[in-house]
């Protein structure tokens, strides 16, 4: 329990207190709306999911030497793209939406490149031993498997945010940056692009026509989509109208497809309102500190990986698949615990052999 302590702290149980609390503003909209609870479960699943990553990639974290680990993320790559080019239009698999497809190669990716940075090197960033070298052979090809993934799932979002994340993991591999500034800076960045891309896909959606930029990277039925939850944000905007609500409330809900709002901060807002958007900035924000407590390699890619999630998530509906929040969790798990890690290695190497 003292470890467990130690490896959470009070910055996760702050974490903790945080989804929590989202969860039961959720139950309690539900109940508000009484639109039965199966709406409200993407709300209620995603913070246990997110948790269960985190912890996940904690653990990870202290098996990243395994032999099985570079195998086990090349052959989830392979599967990925295997699906993307063997499942045509709709419902690409692994998860029958080649967004969330997208999304979670991108994290997949994140968490190769992490392995990356957790092997020795020679001080040029090449692994020494012949075994590290056949282990940096197979997390490359899963990096580069992954980013094959995004473009074969044909998403433009995806594609965008990958590259951000192939450049997050170059630039830690190489430099394997220690100083401090490196996370604040990756931190700090992450929090601003967040911030920006939320509040761009808001302004857009509140126009009364698309602006010409977002005609250009959107289709028009994502813009009813948009113009609807806005509709309905501005109706209820503190409490929002309940889970489940949007769908009641556009023309297009005929199609599964368009069930959702196609944007993770305009369906929040109109079903949670600012409360549950506020929930979400936190819940984003906790995400990069988590990152931060990590060493600065790390802390890039996490924090990297982090955001692309989060803009992703601007203009689709991506946190209600439960392998994408689960991988971002490990993700974010990994990257946080990465020195602590470091420190019991340290001190299994120090620790004087018998006799």
């Amino acid at each position: 329990m003292h470890r467990l302590w130690r490896d959470v702290g009070w910055t996760g149980a702050l974490v903790l207190a945080v989804l929590a609390s989202w969860m039961l503003w959720s139950l309690a909209g539900a109940a508000r709306a009484d639109l039965g609870l199966r709406p409200a479960l993407p709300y209620l699943l995603c913070p246990p999911v997110l948790v269960a990553g985190v912890v996940a990639g904690m653990t990870l974290r202290r098996h990243a030497l395994s032999p099985g680990m570079p195998v086990a993320l090349l052959v989830t790559s392979c599967a990925l793209v295997l699906g993307a080019v063997l499942v045509v239009e709709p419902g690409k698999a692994p998860l029958g939406y080649a967004n969330a497809n997208a999304a979670m190669a991108v994290q997949l990716a994140a968490l190769a490149g992490l392995a990356l940075l957790a092997r020795p090197t020679d001080g040029a960033g090449v692994t020494g031993r012949e075994a590290d070298r056949g282990s940096h052979a197979l997390l490359v090809a899963t990096i580069l498997l992954a980013a094959s993934a995004v473009v074969l799932n044909r998403s433009a979002a995806g594609v965008a945010v990958v590259l951000q994340v192939l450049l997050a993991v170059a630039i830690a591999v190489r430099r394997r940056p220690t100083a401090t500034w490196w996370r604040l800076a990756a931190t700090g960045l992450g929090a601003l692009t967040c911030a920006v891309a939320g509040t761009v896909i808001v302004q857009a959606a509140r126009a009364p026509a698309f602006p010409g930029w977002a005609v250009a990277a959107f289709d028009p039925v994502r813009e009813q989509l948009w113009h609807d939850a806005v509709a309905l944000w501005r109706a209820q905007p503190l409490a929002g109208s309940g889970p489940g609500s949007f769908a009641q409330s556009t023309s297009l809900s005929r199609d599964p497809d368009t069930l959702a709002a196609h944007s993770s901060v305009l369906q929040l807002g109109a079903e949670t309102g600012w409360v549950g958007v506020g929930f979400l900035a936190l819940v984003g924000l906790a995400g990069l500190l988590w990152v931060a407590r990590g060493n600065a390699a790390e802390a890039v890619v996490g924090a990297a990986a982090w955001t692309a999630l989060f803009v992703h998530s601007t203009a689709d509906h991506l946190v209600e698949f439960g392998p994408v929040v689960l991988l971002a969790g490990a993700v974010v798990g990994w990257a946080g615990a990465s020195a602590r890690s470091e420190e019991l290695d340290v001190t299994e190497r120090e620790r004087p052999l018998p006799g």
